[in-house]
């Protein structure tokens, strides 16, 4: 019984003093995955910030930013005509991740308005959507228009578009109207005032 307790104790404090280390050191190698992700984000190379990304993530999943990354990346590395419902099922999951670590992180909470905008499932999505870009709003400014959306014009513009596809004329031609006041050359708003003349 003696030997069988001694080697329990060993193994555990084997097991401890061994995880103390790794705790850190992942925490360390996950930033610096980030950090990559960001980097090739920024540069256009979206395979390769997935990669950086899923890293981090796996590194360390308490890294709010590196979710957000990894909704972004799932989003760009995917832009085609089309869209992939699995590859939009990731990225919202990705940014609903994102918010439940970090709810003030306002450029997670409009990559989910986005993300619910290409979704299009049904009108609960623009209307989630309408509300996830009201949070963005009210969150920390400075994880705003970090790349994608430049301006509130563009977060007008994604208001106005989702109002359309509900069927709200008078709305989406507002949120129209004030992405032009902020930015007279923003294309997804003359696109949708054009729409709306129809």
């Amino acid at each position: 019984m003696n030997r069988f307790i001694a080697v329990s104790l060993c193994f555990s404090l084997v097991v401890l003093l061994g995880c103390s280390n790794d705790q850190e050191f992942d925490t360390e190698a996950a930033r610096k995955n980030q950090v990559a992700g960001w980097t090739a984000y920024n540069g256009g190379d979206f395979s390769a910030a997935l990669l950086s990304f899923e890293r981090a993530v796996n590194l360390d999943e308490t890294l709010p930013d590196a979710h957000n990354g990894l909704g972004w990346s799932h989003l760009s590395a995917s832009r085609t005509s089309s869209v992939n419902p699995q590859i939009v099922a990731k990225a919202q999951d990705a940014f609903e991740e994102a918010i439940r670590l970090d709810v003030s992180n306002a450029d997670a909470w409009i990559g989910l308005a986005n993300t619910l905008f290409l979704r299009r499932e049904n009108p609960t999505d623009f209307q989630t959507a309408l509300l996830a870009i009201d949070n963005a709003l009210k969150a920390d400014h400075t994880t705003l228009f970090r790349h994608d959306y430049q301006s509130i014009a563009d977060l007008h513009a994604l208001r106005g578009a989702c109002y359309f596809y509900l069927g709200e004329k008078e709305l989406a031609k507002g949120a129209a109207e004030a992405a032009i006041q902020v930015d007279p050359e923003n294309t997804a708003a003359l696109s949708l005032e054009r729409l709306l003349e129809f």
